[in-house]
């Protein structure tokens, strides 16, 4: 699923700018016996990718398979900078707590923000992560 460019490209959208809680991989529970929804929200956030810049994402999918990828892939490659640039443009809040991230996410982030890509923005939580001075 994740070396499929049009699957990898639809996953990064959704975790542009949801808030940590919004984005679940259902795939990391373990499905044994009764889950509170604590439990299954901070098992299922975990390793969620960092956004990422267009450009960033770009060089990515060349390591991914299309079905018709001289085709495919600059128009994902397209949609992605669009989605990017309409997001983050109107992104006030970015709420990356408890994703269990580390300075290269953080990393990520602070490229993000440094090209200018969320004007807006006057709130970021990165808490809850293993963030170190690297970070």
């Amino acid at each position: 699923y994740a070396d499929r460019g049009w699957c990898f490209c639809e996953a990064s959208w959704a975790a542009l700018v949801k808030s940590s809680w919004m984005v679940l991989d259902l795939g990391k529970d373990s499905g044994e016996g009764a889950v509170e929804w604590g439990d299954l929200r901070d098992a299922c956030t975990q390793g969620r990718r960092a956004p990422v810049l267009p450009s960033a994402l770009e060089k990515e999918l060349e390591h991914k398979h299309f079905t018709n990828g001289k085709d495919d892939r600059p128009a994902v490659a397209e949609l992605y900078a669009a989605g990017f640039k309409a997001r983050f443009g109107a992104a006030e809040v970015l709420r990356y707590a408890g994703l269990g991230w580390g300075d290269d996410e953080a990393k990520a982030v602070a490229a993000v923000l440094a090209a200018g890509a969320a004007p807006k923005l006057r709130e970021l939580s990165l808490g809850s992560n293993s963030i170190g001075d690297e970070g």
